[in-house]
């Protein structure tokens, strides 16, 4: 049983990821920007936090996920401005990634299968800013210390869930399409995993199930 803090609580990943969670036996709490969304969250079996990740210090984030085993990063902007994608893609997840580098608490942290700093999106694509702060973010991930496992997904679909197809060795297969559902169990079996780290899992939807796959990588 692992105490876990997810981060970016009611989003369509995360609320699938959280019942997974407590169905495994977890203590899981949610933080939520909006309070509306609290009866979204507490139907996980998950307890909403209230706090907005972008406004919160570093002795804000600090306090937010100490005592926490995991913290899952499953926040972002939502394609808002270039601003506010680099204040929460980037400079609160920051500030997450030094405060867990401190408590030694494990990071999952969700990013997106093209995150490299030669991701090659131009500056004027609308994509940039994400494109750049998830780049620097995982960057500063591999670099911090930290206990940590970057998962990687291709483009998210509302399919059903599936097994997965694991980008091993790296530049073995292309980006394609995985359902929220498998990366969101993906999240789960990870932390059931704790000797999978210091990796980055990048997936497409496939045949092999989530948990087969997490068994194959190197510990």
């Amino acid at each position: 049983m692992a105490r876990i803090i997810v981060l970016g609580g009611h989003g369509k990943v995360a609320l699938l990821a959280e019942s997974m969670l407590v169905e495994a036996g977890h203590p899981v709490r949610a933080v939520i920007r909006n309070p509306d969304h609290a009866s979204e969250v507490a139907a996980t079996g998950a307890e909403p936090v209230v706090a907005d990740l972008e406004r919160l210090d570093q002795p804000g984030i600090d306090q937010l996920v100490h005592g926490f085993d995991v913290v899952v990063w499953s926040a972002g902007a939502g394609g808002g401005s270039p601003e506010r994608t680099r204040a929460v893609d980037h400079d609160a997840a920051l500030r997450v990634v030094d405060a867990v580098t401190r408590s030694g608490a494990r990071l999952v942290m969700v990013s997106y299968f093209g995150s490299r700093r030669d991701h090659g999106v131009p500056p004027d694509d609308p994509f940039f800013a994400y494109a750049e702060a998830k780049s620097l973010v995982d960057e500063a991930i591999r670099d911090s210390g930290a206990d940590w496992v970057i998962l990687a997904p291709s483009t998210l679909t509302l399919d059903d869930e599936t097994g997965i197809e694991l980008d091993v060795p790296e530049g073995s297969v292309r980006s394609g399409t995985i359902p929220r559902a498998t990366v969101a169990r993906l999240i789960a079996e990870t932390v059931a995993h704790p000797a999978v780290r210091g990796l980055t899992i990048r997936c497409n939807g496939g045949e092999t199930p989530v948990r087969q796959a997490l068994g194959s990588l190197p510990s």
